[in-house]
């Protein structure tokens, strides 16, 4: 009998003490899992699935879809143009069966032990009835009619008992997916998500399905508290990141649900992957109070300054801070060690209406974060542009600035800045300026800065 010109497929599984599918990312390479090394290819919507190692030499072929028996231990139908055929080799034995569709839904089979065509039945019959249930079990093959078969014996329990029998995590997600296709009720479907999250190991696939019906996940409380707790599970900072990116999208979470679900970012060690997350919610979503408020607090988590620094420079060019925004946010500069990281932010703030309590914990801030007397008269030539600023705020900033700054050069730099506004103001005002200036020990750069009165 001749076969047909083998193409290839998506599927891959382990045929030694159990079969194990390759992730799809691994689709078309040859990767060494447990003792064997397993291949699977795709070629125009043919399949080839093989394993080999020093025991075994195992290849299944098909084209079409499958459908067993209900005992899984035959193979009943093939859709039309299909077939499938299945090798195995140990110990030097090989054999060999092939079933292809034929006109009217029959299915010609045909057994071979060696080269020799032998009788298909009762020896390949009983050998494709040995293997087939762990074929089925490990792949793909015939998974949407056992999927439509569970479920109408057992719902949605049949379907999650015979998926905690598989060893896949890709045969897992497969099965999970068609499930998913039934229109379920709340309940059902926080089983689901529960099983996903204590089934799957592979963090890929849980986020596949987190992603895949996330709709129907957040609908409730009760499924919503499931999703959150499956996400929470996935260890990669990736999928994670991807999970919440999908959700931040959807225009239909509200801000109440997507504070709760942004819970699952406690987990992210990772300062790119959570700096990705807050970018896109100022990306996607109305930017109010609440989702400020949350953007601060998880800016805090942020330990690297570059990043962090990305995000308050990013959150400063958006409107609508409130006070307690504005207080996370100084809150969160705060913890910037980076004299150059805490520079770029502070000029990026329009410190015209700085209040003076705001300006004080900036100063303070600056004092004891800022070393560098460069980067700290940077940060003081830029608050002497504030067009508001008091006389008290004056008084404020310059007796900062004589302690921060120990260079004469700077701080003589820093009171001119300040000199037309001085000039301007109160006795009181002039004499802080003058007080400020007596710090300077060069007797040059002294009198710069007083020249600049006058």
């Amino acid at each position: 009998m001749q076969i047909k010109n083998l193409k290839r497929t998506a599927v891959a599984f382990l045929l030694a003490s159990c079969f194990l599918l390759i992730p799809a990312e691994n689709f078309g390479q040859e990767v060494t899992v447990m003792k064997g090394n397993i291949r699977t290819t795709n070629d125009n919507g043919t399949r080839t699935i093989t394993v080999k190692n020093d025991k075994n030499d195992f290849r299944i072929e098909y084209e079409g879809d499958i459908t067993v028996s209900d005992d899984d231990r035959d193979i009943i139908g093939i859709s039309r143009g299909g077939y499938i055929e299945i090798r195995k080799s140990r110990f030097g034995k090989r054999r060999r069966i092939v079933i292809e569709a034929e006109s009217g839904g029959r299915l010609s089979k045909a057994y071979f032990v060696g080269r020799k065509e032998v009788s298909y039945d009762p020896d390949g019959k009983n050998w494709l009835a040995e293997i087939l249930p762990d074929i089925v079990r490990t792949t793909t093959i015939a998974a949407e009619s056992r999927v439509e078969r569970f479920y109408k014996k057992g719902g949605v329990g049949a379907v999650m008992r015979e998926i905690e029998e598989m060893d896949s995590d890709y045969v897992k997600a497969a099965y999970m997916k068609l499930l998913l296709k039934k229109n379920l009720n709340s309940s059902e479907l926080v089983r689901v998500i529960k099983t996903a999250g204590e089934e799957i190991k592979s963090d890929y696939y849980v986020s596949q399905i987190l992603k895949a019906n996330q709709k129907a996940f957040l609908a409730n409380d009760a499924t919503r508290s499931a999703y959150i707790k499956a996400a929470a599970g996935v260890k990669s900072d990736y999928y994670v990141s991807q999970i919440l990116k999908a959700v931040i999208k959807d225009s239909s979470i509200n801000d109440r649900q997507m504070t709760e679900l942004l819970e699952i970012t406690k987990s992210i060690k990772s300062s790119h992957y959570l700096t990705q997350i807050l970018s896109s919610i100022m990306d996607k979503r109305e930017l109010n109070k609440q989702n400020m408020s949350t953007i601060m607090s998880l800016a805090d988590q942020i330990k690297s300054d570059h990043y962090k620094t990305q995000i308050l420079r990013k959150a400063l060019k958006k409107d609508g801070l409130s006070k307690a925004n504005y207080d996370a946010f100084l809150k969160s500069l705060n913890k910037i060690k980076s004299d150059h990281y805490t520079t770029l932010v502070i000029n990026d703030l329009m410190v015209d209406n700085m209040s003076g309590s705001d300006l004080t914990k900036l100063l303070n801030i600056v004092g004891e974060n800022v070393q560098s007397d460069h980067y700290a008269t940077n940060i003081y030539k830029k608050l002497a542009k504030n067009r508001n600023i008091t006389e008290t705020q004056l008084i404020q900033l310059m007796e900062s600035a004589s302690r921060s700054i120990g260079s004469d050069y700077y701080l003589s730099n820093v009171l001119v800045a300040y000199s037309d506004k001085v000039r301007r103001s109160s006795q009181k005002v002039k004499d802080a300026y003058a007080k400020a200036a007596k710090s300077i020990g060069s007797d040059t750069y002294y009198g710069r800065a007083m020249k600049a009165m006058y």
